[in-house]
């Protein structure tokens, strides 16, 4: 009898430990290693989807509400950073889009997987869920195939067999729980590791600056205390005088950039043909970027020419080159490159409005944040 009921403990005990195992396996709150590697990922998924954002932002809401998901964004997140989406487990996207550099590159040219340099400054990360082309030449206009390309790239990340990236994530524990969350079982493929990216970037919105805090209703500087008299001076000659916000547009999607594309007069001959290398006539034009988070993502310009905004504001203001097709604001009336002349205390103050569109808190944000730390 006695043998019998040991029998029938050994027996419970052991589908105990089944169960446990099993429920184990489904449970995506627990930390999944992988050789030395740990994800801190919280116990339930951060809000990516139904972020409340203001009034100005409006347009994101309904991709995000119907393009993400909080557990296909935690999977795009640690996708992002994890080097072993390149060839030689060396690069991550992260690695060229630092989360405290506004999500750009603090070199003029980023490293490869092999050491290469990239061609191009990488892009600061703003708000793509309100965008419609990507990269400095807008050659890509699905996010999906954008964060594909540099992982095949053969200068940044090298993985151009997407087979093999398929299977060398598939002997990753940490990864099943994870596709089994965000997508109803544990097959990894390349449309999923796209899908997945997207919806992370995609809820990727950056809207607490100084500047956001004064226009809290939607346009319209409500709050102007928010800004200091030094900003609201710069934010005078933005979006008048000095004719920035023609392009850097806050009105239409409240980032600051623009769908259109502009030759500014770096050089009058450029090397770096922009769209012009497979546009005729767009010689040296390139996308104009948001102006989020600038202070942080020196340096500036698609080849990251200059080090410091001052240098930015010092080349509107009187160093304008004169390219056949520069953009038609920086022309005077007599069709040459417009020569402002501004002051010094002006270009100052628009070095300081630009620091009121930083946002300390995507810099610093969690759900944002490296998983493997």
């Amino acid at each position: 009898m006695k043998n019998i009921q040991l029998s029938a403990m050994t027996a419970l005990l052991i589908f105990s430990s089944i169960a446990l195992l099993t429920n184990c396996k489904k449970d995506n709150s627990l930390p999944y290693k992988y050789e030395s590697e740990v994800l801190n990922l919280p116990d339930q998924p951060f809000t990516y989807r139904d972020q409340q954002l203001p009034a100005h932002l409006s347009n994101l809401v309904p991709v995000l509400q119907n393009q993400v998901s909080d557990q296909g964004a935690t999977l795009g997140r640690v996708l992002f950073y994890d080097n072993k989406l390149s060839l030689n487990n060396q690069i991550a996207c992260a690695s060229c889009h630092l989360q405290k550099n506004g999500f750009a590159d603090v070199t003029r040219f980023s490293k490869g997987f092999d050491g290469g340099l990239t061609k191009r400054n990488a892009s600061s990360i703003v708000n793509p869920a309100g965008m419609q082309t990507f990269f400095w030449d807008a050659r890509e206009n699905d996010l999906k195939e954008m964060v594909l390309q540099p992982i095949k790239n053969h200068i940044e990340m090298g993985m151009d067999n997407f087979d093999a990236l398929e299977k060398k994530l598939s002997q990753l524990d940490y990864y099943k729980p994870l596709f089994q969350n965000a997508f109803g079982d544990e097959s990894i493929t390349r449309e999923r590791i796209a899908d997945a990216m997207s919806q992370f970037l995609n809820s990727m919105v950056t809207s607490n600056s100084a500047f956001d805090a004064a226009i809290p209703g939607g346009w319209g500087v409500q709050n102007p205390g928010t800004l200091t008299v030094q900003q609201q001076q710069g934010m005078n000659l933005f979006f008048g005088q000095a004719q920035c916000g023609v392009c850097h547009n806050p009105v239409t999607n409240g980032s600051f950039f623009s769908e259109t594309f502009a030759n500014i007069g770096l050089d009058a001959n450029p090397a770096d043909k922009g769209l012009g290398a497979n546009q005729p006539g767009m010689d040296g034009m390139f996308k104009i970027p948001s102006l989020r988070n600038i202070t942080l993502t020196a340096p500036y310009m698609h080849d990251g020419r200059f080090a410091t905004l001052r240098e930015v504001v010092d080349h509107y203001s009187d160093k304008i080159e004169n390219a056949e097709n520069l953009h038609w604001t920086l022309r005077g009336f007599d069709g040459q490159a417009l020569r402002m002349n501004l002051s010094d205390s002006d270009k100052e103050a628009l070095v300081a409005f630009l620091g009121a569109l930083t946002d300390d808190h995507y810099t610093s944000d969690p759900k944002f944040s490296d998983p493997f730390k």
